[in-house]
């Protein structure tokens, strides 16, 4: 029996060209940052090569899974039909879209992998099996988003399985999908996603600007300027909105982990955030921060 050749191999992406990618993502935390998940699914399909994040907390435990040699079929995922699937052949993993992407009905999502204990840092299985599986139900779409992404907070339901007994978990969380041709990764820069049960911020920092949406304090505004310190445990940021306020927060790092991009660590940190008096979970993620401007202090 011949072997579908689309599996076996795959293919590589190359930094700094350009080539069509398309990507999907769904992550919650508790409040603790005890128990949570982000799952990340980027597709070249003109590059026959897959890549997948899956980090999983488990009573305070992180299990890291990162892979870049999935191939990828050709057929590529518009934000305009009425579903869609992201996987990654030969893995048992998926996030499965209902509805478009500007009127999203909802996301199901699955992973059923072997991780690495701790921080990661390096591809392939590790040792730990883990699983997830869950739905995301959206809230409104967010604006000001880049051309090609779709930005969401809503409401996470999922079961987490490293090995002790499975949980539950459910609460607010995050999702986005995003396509694009021009190259990822070619400038430093660090991004936030933050969320709470009344206030969500994305912002990034990159060749010394900063912007994002906020939705602190009552009211959802663009962020007009964001600025971070480098990293340390506690991190100071600042936003500035449209009307002129502009309010101060500090990011605690709870867990962190690595994932290898073409030969460099991506740095990522799970925090609890607070800004404009809102308790807040989420990301502050660095991506070549050695090369990074950092504007605080």
């Amino acid at each position: 029996m011949t072997e579908n050749p689309e599996v076996q191999m795959f293919g590589q992406v190359t930094a700094g060209e350009e080539t069509w990618s398309e990507s999907a993502m769904v992550l919650y935390f508790d409040t603790a940052l005890q128990n949570g998940f982000s799952l990340r699914i980027s597709r070249y399909p003109d590059r026959n090569a897959t890549w997948v994040w899956c980090h999983v907390l488990q009573d305070g435990a992180l299990y890291s899974y990162t892979n870049a040699a999935i191939p990828c079929t050709t057929a590529r995922i518009e934000p305009h039909s009425a579903s869609a699937i992201y996987g990654a052949p030969g893995l048992q993993v998926h996030i499965t879209r209902r509805g478009s992407s500007a009127d999203l009905e909802g996301f199901a999502f699955a992973a059923t992998l072997r991780a690495r204990r701790g921080a990661g840092g390096e591809d392939g299985d590790g040792d730990v099996p883990v699983a997830l599986a869950g739905s995301f139900r959206p809230g409104p779409l967010r604006p000001g988003s880049p051309a090609g992404r779709f930005e969401r907070t809503g409401e996470i339901e999922a079961i987490i399985d490293s090995g002790v007994p499975r949980g539950a978990i459910s609460g607010i969380g995050k999702a986005h999908e995003q396509t694009q041709t021009a190259p990822r990764f070619t400038v430093p820069f660090t991004y936030a996603m933050l969320w709470g049960p009344s206030a969500a911020m994305v912002a990034l920092s990159a060749n010394g600007r900063g912007r994002g949406i906020c939705d602190v304090a009552g009211a959802e505004q663009q962020i007009t300027e964001f600025a971070v310190a480098p990293w340390s445990e506690q991190r100071r940021f600042a936003a500035t909105l449209a009307d002129g306020r502009k309010l101060d927060g500090v990011a605690r790092t709870v867990h962190h982990y690595r994932v290898p991009v073409f030969g460099q660590q991506w740095q990522g940190h799970v925090v609890a955030a607070e800004i404009g008096g809102e308790r807040l979970v989420g990301m502050i993620n660095d991506w070549r921060p050695e090369k990074q401007i950092y504007r605080l202090n």
